[in-house]
């Protein structure tokens, strides 16, 4: 077991790895909605934007296990159902 300090320091050290290696959470989450937002945005179901997402019909990326998507790169969907790509 880690004591409190110890999970602090452990924290903080994985902070500036990451840092330093460019990622910082600033720049992982910038923007980036989860499927729940991306759903609400395109109108459709959080399956839907999943199977959309695993298709390639829509842009997403992985931050850790979680899919995340840039709003400014999902359109809504058009007449055939689809969606509009950016």
């Amino acid at each position: 077991m880690f004591s409190p300090a110890e999970l602090d320091r452990l924290a903080d050290a994985i902070v500036e790895r990451l840092e330093a290696r460019g990622f910082t959470s600033s720049t992982a989450h910038d923007g980036l909605v989860d499927v729940h937002g991306a759903a609400k945005l395109l109108g459709c179901s959080v399956p839907t934007v999943e199977r959309w997402a695993k298709s390639g019909e829509i842009p997403s990326v992985k931050v850790g296990r979680l899919r995340r998507y840039d709003p400014k790169a999902i359109k809504s969907p058009n007449e055939k159902g689809g969606v509009d790509r950016a």
